[in-house]
């Protein structure tokens, strides 16, 4: 903090100097005229006590304004800030370092506020994208569980015609056999080729 605000008039250390002030002044001052009043001084010096009684319970009310009552607020504020509540924003008005605090306060309650909300929506397009992915991950595993086990009949059939082929002594059903084996990589070929599209596509 400037020296200059330090010492401003609406600074809480310049109204409590000037009120000690005054109140040391006004005690003088007092304490004068009760000397002065054509009473005894017997007399006097009651009345002075219960004027001096009634300055110190002004002050404590003053004090209370400038200094208890808005440290009160500034408080309830700040323990409705920490546990994240921030529907009601710090009431502190006056023109000295409570109102200053008080306004610093709600800026920063604004700003955390803004930042929690960023916070949730990032958390939640988080969460979508991991179930996204999660479905994803399972999507491929019915696919290349798929794959495996469809591949199985065209390996079977393969390996059943080229042991075939291999015994047999006729022309034509080595031929034949040997039209069924490339028939059946053609057929496995394609459905590698699908399968492979379709986990290429759920991967875009």
């Amino acid at each position: 903090m400037k020296n200059n605000d330090t010492f401003s008039v609406h600074s809480i250390r310049k109204k409590i100097l000037l009120i000690s002030k005054v109140i040391g002044a006004v005690l003088i001052i007092s304490y004068i005229l009760s000397t002065k009043l054509p009473f005894s001084p017997n007399i006097s010096l009651p009345i002075w006590t219960v004027f001096v009684a009634l300055l110190i319970f002004t002050v404590d009310f003053l004090m209370s304004c400038f200094i208890s009552k808005p440290i009160a607020k500034l408080e309830q504020a700040a323990k409705r800030m920490a546990d994240l509540d921030f529907s009601s924003p710090c009431d502190v008005m006056t023109n000295d370092e409570f109102g200053r605090l008080s306004k610093n306060l709600n800026v920063m309650a604004e700003n955390l506020q803004k930042a929690l909300i960023k916070l949730e929506r990032a958390k939640s397009q988080l969460e979508k994208d991991v179930e996204q992915e999660r479905i994803l991950l399972a999507e491929r595993k019915e696919l290349v569980d798929s794959l495996s086990h469809e591949m199985k009949t065209p390996l079977g059939i393969i390996r059943a015609y080229a042991e075939g082929y291999q015994d047999e002594e006729d022309e034509k059903k080595k031929q034949r056999y040997a039209e069924i084996i490339i028939s059946e990589t053609e057929r496995m070929n394609n459905l590698i080729k699908f399968k492979t599209c379709s986990i290429r596509s759920l991967s875009v």
